[in-house]
């Protein structure tokens, strides 16, 4: 039986900017003939909230982007099993983790391009920038001088989305993103952090309060706030989000996903 949303996703071709949002910050973008993933958490972890929309083998991907290396944002098991089914998915990934990835996948190295801030990566007619992220530290290599935790900006046609993947702020963030110009979409985590996910090695992100503010400073065109819902002990209210966001900077334009449920630009 057919996946209703891998068909909708195959039979989309208007010019705008269609995306469908899989849970945590996991999105699906559909920019012309092309199709991008970015950290899809498609393997069935115990304690989701979220069933996975897509299974590995249905993906039909151009190319798929993972911020880091946690299960929610670079899917080892589940990029194991799209490899068998789809031979022509190139991967993007920070550049740290290019080697391990290659060979945990046993693909050409050719298939799977390396990403760190600075570096902008041609695929065609869409770009992909990135942008060092703090996750809740930026953990730079002292050595190779490249960051585990990115955040991408995908350029198509005109319209850029930031694409945070996790991160908290720190100093310079929002300088090193305005110097891209206008942001027509940001998508940004809000389930924040604290000493006991810390401790229990779950790592924090922006807090709603942070995302909104974030948002203000960088003024996208249109915010999606994300990563909450997936799991109970590392979630937020998003309708908390709406309202400060409402409030505090009322002509942000800002959209509420549900999963699985296109949204075009």
């Amino acid at each position: 039986m057919t996946n209703k949303l891998i068909k909708e996703i195959r039979e989309y071709d208007r010019q705008d900017i269609a995306c469908w949002w899989l849970g945590q910050i996991g999105f699906v973008f559909k920019l012309g003939d092309k199709t991008l993933y970015v950290d899809a958490f498609l393997t069935d972890l115990n304690g989701r909230n979220i069933k996975p929309l897509i299974r590995p083998e249905e993906v039909e991907a151009d190319y798929i982007l993972g911020t880091h290396d946690h299960i929610d944002h670079i899917d080892r098991p589940a990029w194991r099993e799209i490899v068998k089914y789809n031979h022509r998915v190139q991967f993007i990934v920070p550049g740290l983790f290019k080697e391990s990835i290659v060979e945990d996948l046993g693909i050409d190295p050719k298939r799977v391009i390396a990403a760190n801030e600075g570096k902008r990566i041609e695929l065609g007619h869409i770009w992909v920038s990135s942008v060092a992220s703090a996750h809740e530290f930026l953990d730079q290599d002292q050595k190779t001088k490249q960051y585990p935790y990115l955040g991408y900006i995908i350029e198509y046609n005109n319209f850029r989305i930031y694409h945070s993947g996790d991160t908290c702020l720190y100093p310079g963030l929002i300088e090193k993103l305005k110097k891209f110009g206008k942001l027509d979409l940001a998508i940004l985590p809000i389930n924040g952090r604290d000493g006991v996910r810390y401790r229990a090695n779950w790592i924090g992100n922006l807090t709603f309060q942070e995302a909104v503010d974030l948002s203000g400073y960088i003024k996208p065109e249109y915010v999606i706030p994300a990563h909450y819902e997936m799991f109970d002990f590392n979630s937020e209210d998003v309708n908390k989000f709406s309202d400060y966001i409402e409030a505090k900077y009322p002509s942000q334009k800002h959209v509420i996903c549900e999963h699985g449920k296109l949204i075009t630009f």
